[in-house]
């Protein structure tokens, strides 16, 4: 996310479409001071701002493209369920989508110090780091949430009662868009044949929990403190946040924090700790099959994978396939 890469690049200039009184008023309307200067921070798909101000701390604008089907107000729903937690983390402090203000849809947050922990995935004490990610991400999953499903502005968008229900929906959705995609009929079948055997084990759900559903390197800050050590700095992006079973969402965050940082998995699952399965392992394999094929399909519907391209993805849940279950 952009309010990470200051430090890789800046435009100094104030942009187009951005200007200074009229930042003032809007401001000025939500109590936020005084803005004095705009600096670019370069990353991200939307555009961001450092706004510096005279009488306080900077903060980040958040510029969103019209085109992109982006509702702000479900990322402001979801950090407030975070509010009381004691994480370093974005907090909004205005959002609009009128139009009326400034000619575009925006957040401001606070401005959180640091790099992405990606950054660091060389320095020789990167595990310290990938510990404490697991020990943030256990923090996440202590705050419960009434129903299973995803965030819209205003609370959960139709939610169910059970973890059985909500992953069987998610799972149908991503194993018929695999299809769509031409992720092929008779692994889709297979995945399909072992996601209903695993049936117990996802039915062994202890309550939905808030899920950051994007828990990985480049989604969390990190710097070094006066004593050299890193320490994780922030928590960025509840775009992909929802309520979900916690073991789905580590899960999802191992998966892909391994994808990005070979090696971090051990360091992350012992910051996070035990947790309250009879079958942990194969949670986590099932979780996995599951993350897998919804990250295939997503991947080709952006244009990522190509058609007829041969992805590492596809290897992994073809081996999955063959294997039917965890094995030690």
């Amino acid at each position: 996310m952009t309010e990470a890469v200051e430090e890789q690049g800046v435009k100094k200039a104030a942009p187009v479409g951005i200007d200074l009184d009229r930042l003032a008023a809007t401001f000025a309307d939500f109590g936020l001071g005084v803005p004095a200067a705009i600096t670019e921070l370069l990353g991200g798909g939307a555009r961001s701002f450092r706004i510096d101000r005279v009488d306080g701390p900077p903060v980040v604008l958040k510029v969103f493209n019209d085109a992109l089907p982006y509702a702000t107000g479900k990322e402001t729903y979801a950090s407030q369920l975070l509010r009381d937690l004691d994480v370093p983390m974005t907090r909004f402090l205005a959002s609009d989508e009128t139009r009326t203000r400034m000619p575009f849809r925006y957040t401001i947050a606070n401005y959180l110090p640091g790099r992405q922990v990606m950054t660091f995935k060389d320095a020789p004490d990167v595990g310290d780091l990938y510990r404490q990610m697991g020990e943030m991400l256990r923090k996440l999953h202590t705050v419960p949430v009434s129903g299973y499903g995803a965030f819209d502005a205003d609370g959960l968008h139709d939610p169910v009662s059970t973890n059985t229900e909500y992953l069987a929906r998610r799972f149908a959705h991503g194993i018929g868009q695999f299809r769509r995609y031409g992720g092929g009929e008779a692994l889709a079948q297979r995945l399909e044949a072992i996601f209903a055997a695993h049936a117990d084990v996802i039915a062994e759900s202890r309550g939905a929990v808030f899920a950051h559903d994007d828990f990985q390197p480049h989604n969390v800050l990190a710097e070094r403190d006066a004593n050299v050590r890193l320490q994780l700095t922030g928590l960025l992006d509840f775009g992909n946040a929802r309520a979900s079973d916690p073991i789905c969402d580590l899960a999802k965050a191992l998966f892909c924090s391994e994808h990005d940082a070979p090696g971090s998995t051990p360091h992350i699952r012992a910051g996070y700790g035990a947790f309250d399965h009879p079958d942990p392992e194969a949670a986590l394999w099932i979780y996995t099959l599951v993350h897998r094929v919804t990250m295939w399909m997503w991947l080709r519907h952006v244009g990522v994978i190509l058609e007829g391209e041969r992805h590492d993805l596809m290897g992994d849940l073809e081996a999955m396939a063959e294997a039917g279950a965890y094995t030690a």
